[in-house]
C-alpha cells in the first residue's frame, strides 16, 4: 500500500493542531469531571434553598388571603353594618379568590361572590345546600380556619384550593384557583431553570410550572423525595419522572401541609452542565481557531532549518560542496546539520582518496556511460598516455568514435561478454591518436554506481609482453636443436677426449692449488668487508663459471678436445669451491638474521624476550646506520618475556630507526637514537627517541595520517609510520603516540600488552 506523502509544514500543521486539540480535549474532560459532581452538588443545593424559600413565600402569600377572608369572617360575626355581600365582592376583585360563599349553620349558602369567568353566577349559588361539604364539615368540628388539600369547586366544577373559616357561628369560604398558586410560584422562581410541584398531603398535584394537565391527575406520593421529606421540614436528592433523572429538593409547609418540590434535570441534562459544556465547547473550538491560525505559522518556522538543510543537501549531491551549513535555535537541527556537514566532509575525503588512486593507477582506467551509448565519462592520466588524446577529446565520446579498435568486431565481441556476462575480458588490436597500434588486454565489468549502470574498463599495452614470450618459445626451440647438435658433437668428440683426460687431471690438481691460495687471501679481505665481500665473490665465482661455461660453448662448437673439456672441468670446480667457500663465510652474518627474516615474513604469534628481538633488529639495520651519522643505543633489560607478535613489533621499531636516520638528522654531523623499554604487570613501553631536528609543529597532529611526510617528491612515501599505527593498535593491540621540539628531537612511545588478544573470528 502506497503511503500518502505530505510536505514537511503540512505534518507539522496537523500534528500541532492534532496535539492542541487533543490536550485541549483532555482537558477538557479533567475540568468536566472534576466540577460535573460539584455542579451537581451545587444545584441540590441551590433546589434546597429554592424549595424552601418558594414553601415560606407560598405561605406569606397564602396567610394573607387568609387573614383576609378572617377579617370578613371576623365582620359577619360582628353583624357589623357593613353589606357582607359587598364585602365579598370586595375580595372577588383582588383577583386572589375565584368565589367566596357565607353558609348559614345548617350549610345553605347566604352570601356568595364570584368571578366574572365562572360559570355560575352569585345569585344561582344561592340557596344551594351545602352542608355535606367537607371543607365545611372540618371547619365545624375544629371551629378555626382549615386549608382544604385539593377542593371540587361547587361554583366551576373544577380542582381549586379552598379556605374555611369559623365565623363564631357559622362558616366562610373561599376559593383560590390554582391557576393563581402557580402565578405566585413562577414569579418567586426561575421556571427556564426548574420545575416546580406543589403537592398536597397525600401527593396529588396542586400546581405544576410546566404542565398543568398533571393537576388533580398526578400523584407523587411514591417519589423517594416525598417519602424522604415526610416528617422532616427539607429534603435533598435524587429521583425519576417520565424516565428522566433529576435532582429533586422538597420543603413542606406546616401552615397548610403542602409539599414544595423543585426539581432540575441531573446528569449531562443539567443546565449548569450544559451551560458549563457550551462554555467549555465555545472555548475549545475558539482555541482550536487559534491553533489552526498559528500551527502554520510555527510550523514553517519549524521547517524552515529543516528546508534549509534538505536544500544543502540537494546541492551537495549535485557537485557544489561549497557553502556554510545552516543552523538553527533548535539543538536537534544543529546536531543534525553538523553531523551531515561531517559526513559530506567524509564522503569528500574519501571521493578524493578514490580520485587518488584512480589517477594513480599505472593502468589505463575508463568509466563509460550506460548502455547503448558506452560514451567515456572519466579516465586516469595512464589511458592519456597509452591513447594520446587529451582528455578534453576523450569525455563524451566512445571507443567506436574514436576510432580506439583496429577491427570493429573486437568491440561487439567485448560488448557482447558484458550484456551476457556483466563482465568481459579481450586481447585485441588497438589504435592511439597518432595512429600507432598496439595489442591490448581489455578487461570490463557493468556495476551498479550512482543509480544507474556504468562500466569500468582497463587497458594495457602487451605488445611487448607477447613479443617477449614469442622470442622465448623460439629460443627454446632454438636451443633444443643446438643442445640435440651439440650432443651428437660430443659423441663424436668423446674418443678425442679421452686422450687428454690424464693431462686435464694433472692441470685441474696445480689450478685447484692455486685457487686455494687465492681464496685464502679473499676469506682475509673478506673478514674487513663483512658480508658484502663474501656475497661479491660468490657472485664473481658464478660469473666466472658463467663465462667458463660460455666460452666452452662457443670452443666446444668447433670441435670438443679433451684438454677443452679438461680445462672447462678444472674451472667449473674451482669456481664452485669459491662460491661455496664465500657463502659459507656469509652464513655466519645470515644465521644471526634467520628469526628476523621469518618473523616479519609470517606475522605468526609466539612467545618471545623483547630484548633479543630487539637486538635482531639492530643487526640487520646494522650495515645502513654504519652509513649514518646516527648511533643506535639499546636499553632494554632481559627478562621481558611477551606473548605476541614478533614481526609486526620489528617491523614497527624498524620503521621508526629507519624514519629517524632519514629524516632526523639532515645537517648533522652525529646524533644518537636510543630505544629503552619499561615493563609492569600487563603492559610494556618502548620508547625510540632521537635527538635530532624534531618534527615540525603543523605536521605533528597529522604524522599518522597516510601519506604525510615532509620529503613528498624527495623518495617519502608517507606511509611508514600510517602502517605503524594501525600495526600497533590492530595486531598487537596497544597505542603509539609521538612528541616532538623542533630542534631538540622526537620520542615515538610505544605501549602494548604482553599478551596481544587474540585475532576476532572471521
Amino acid at each position: 500500500m502506497k503511503l500518502p506523502r505530505w510536505h514537511l509544514r503540512t505534518s507539522l500543521t496537523l500534528l500541532l493542531v492534532a496535539a492542541s486539540a487533543i490536550a485541549m480535549l483532555i482537558a477538557f474532560a479533567l475540568l468536566l469531571a472534576y466540577y460535573q459532581p460539584r455542579l451537581a452538588a451545587q444545584t441540590r443545593d441551590d433546589l434546597g434553598k429554592k424549595s424552601v424559600d418558594l414553601a415560606r413565600r407560598s405561605e406569606t402569600v397564602l396567610s394573607v388571603l387568609q387573614g383576609q377572608l378572617e377579617l370578613v369572617a371576623s365582620s359577619l360575626a360582628d353583624r357589623q353594618s357593613i353589606d357582607p355581600q359587598r364585602q365579598l365582592n370586595l375580595l372577588i376583585r383582588q383577583a386572589a379568590f375565584s368565589a367566596v360563599y357565607h353558609l348559614d349553620p345548617s350549610g345553605k349558602v347566604i352570601h356568595a361572590a364570584v368571578s366574572d369567568g365562572e360559570r355560575k353566577q352569585a345569585a344561582e349559588l344561592i340557596g344551594n345546600d351545602l352542608a355535606n361539604d367537607r371543607l365545611r364539615r372540618q371547619v365545624m368540628q375544629r371551629l378555626s380556619t382549615v386549608w382544604s388539600d385539593k377542593y371540587l369547586s361547587p361554583v366551576s366544577q373544577r380542582m381549586t384550593v379552598a379556605i374555611g373559616v369559623w365565623t363564631g357561628k357559622d362558616v366562610l369560604i373561599g376559593e383560590i384557583p390554582l391557576a393563581y398558586i402557580l402565578e405566585t410560584i413562577t414569579e418567586s422562581s426561575n421556571p427556564s431553570a426548574w420545575a416546580i410541584w406543589v403537592t398536597d398531603g397525600y401527593g396529588d398535584i396542586l400546581a405544576d410550572s410546566e404542565h398543568s394537565e398533571r393537576v388533580g391527575v398526578v400523584n407523587l406520593a411514591s417519589q423517594p423525595i416525598f417519602v424522604k421529606v415526610q416528617g422532616m421540614p427539607q429534603a435533598i436528592g435524587e429521583g425519576s419522572f417520565e424516565g428522566k433523572r433529576y435532582d429533586m429538593a422538597a420543603a413542606r409547609s406546616e401552615r397548610m401541609n403542602w409539599y414544595f418540590i423543585v426539581r432540575s434535570p441531573a446528569g449531562l441534562d443539567s443546565p449548569p452542565l450544559r451551560t458549563a459544556v457550551g462554555l467549555g465547547l465555545t472555548a475549545l473550538v475558539s482555541l482550536m481557531l487559534l491553533s489552526l491560525l498559528f500551527a502554520p505559522l510555527w510550523a514553517a518556522r519549524t521547517a524552515q532549518p529543516i528546508n534549509a538543510i534538505a536544500e544543502r543537501a540537494r546541492k551537495l549531491t549535485e557537485g557544489h560542496p561549497e557553502g556554510d551549513w545552516p543552523r538553527s535555535s533548535v539543538i536537534e537541527l544543529n546536531q543534525l546539520s553538523s553531523d551531515l556537514e561531517h559526513m559530506a566532509a567524509a564522503i569528500r575525503e574519501r571521493e578524493q582518496e578514490l580520485e587518488i588512486i584512480f589517477e594513480s593507477s599505472p593502468v589505463s582506467l575508463l568509466l563509460t556511460d550506460p548502455f547503448p551509448s558506452f560514451a567515456f565519462a572519466k579516465a586516469n592520466a595512464a589511458t592519456l598516455r597509452l591513447f594520446g588524446y587529451p582528455r578534453e577529446e576523450l569525455i563524451g565520446r566512445n571507443g567506436a568514435q574514436l576510432g580506439f579498435w583496429k577491427d570493429p568486431a573486437d568491440r561487439n565481441r567485448m560488448l557482447a561478454q558484458l550484456h551476457e556476462n556483466q563482465a568481459a575480458q579481450l586481447e585485441a588490436w588497438l589504435r592511439r591518436r597518432d595512429g600507432s597500434e598496439f595489442l591490448g588486454m581489455i578487461q570490463a565489468r557493468t556495476v551498479l554506481m550512482g543509480g544507474g549502470m556504468r562500466t569500468i574498463w582497463s587497458a594495457e599495452d602487451i605488445t611487448e609482453l607477447r613479443h617477449i614470450e614469442r622470442e622465448v618459445r623460439e629460443l627454446n626451440v632454438e636451443l633444443e636443436a643446438r643442445v640435440q647438435k651439440r650432443t651428437e658433437e660430443l659423441r663424436a668428440a668423446n674418443t678425442a677426449l679421452s686422450t687428454t683426460v690424464e693431462h686435464l687431471q694433472m692441470a685441474q690438481t696445480e689450478l685447484v692449488r692455486s685457487e686455494k691460495l687465492a681464496s685464502l687471501g679473499s676469506l682475509v679481505a673478506g673478514v674487513a668487508h663483512e658480508l658484502n665481500t663474501p656475497i661479491g665473490n660468490g657472485v664473481m665465482a658464478v660469473s666466472t663459471l658463467r663465462g667458463a661455461l660460455k666460452t666452452f660453448r662457443e670452443r666446444s662448437a668447433e670441435g670438443l678436445k679433451r684438454s677443452l673439456l679438461d680445462s672447462f672441468v678444472e674451472s667449473v670446480d674451482t669456481g664452485s669451491l669459491i662460491a661455496e667457500r664465500n657463502l659459507e663465510r656469509a652464513a655466519e652474518l645470515v644465521t644471526s638474521f634467520k628469526q628476523v627474516a621469518a618473523d616479519q615474513t609470517t606475522s605468526q604469534r609466539r612467545a618471545f624476550c623483547l630484548d633479543e628481538v630487539v637486538h635482531e633488529i639492530a643487526l640487520t639495520l646494522g650495515p645502513s646506520l654504519r652509513h649514518s651519522v646516527a648511533q643506535l643505543n639499546v636499553d632494554i633489560p632481559e627478562g621481558i618475556r611477551m606473548e605476541s607478535y614478533p614481526g609486526p613489533l620489528g617491523q614497527i621499531i624498524a620503521n621508526l630507526i629507519t624514519n629517524a636516520t632519514i629524516h632526523a638528522f639532515t645537517d648533522r654531523q652525529q646524533g644518537q637514537i636510543r630505544i629503552v623499554a619499561l615493563a609492569s604487570d600487563q603492559q610494556v613501553q618502548i620508547w625510540v627517541g632521537d635527538d635530532g631536528v624534531g618534527i615540525p609543529a603543523n605536521l605533528l597532529p597529522r604524522i599518522f595520517d597516510p601519506f604525510v611526510t615532509s620529503r613528498m617528491g624527495r623518495g617519502g612515501t608517507g606511509l611508514g609510520l600510517h602502517i605503524a599505527h594501525n600495526i600497533a593498535q590492530n595486531v598487537l593491540g596497544g597505542r603509539i603516540s609521538a612528541t616532538s621540539v623542533e630542534g631538540s628531537g622526537t620520542v615515538f612511545e610505544l605501549e602494548i600488552p604482553l599478551v596481544a588478544p587474540q585475532p576476532a573470528e572471521a
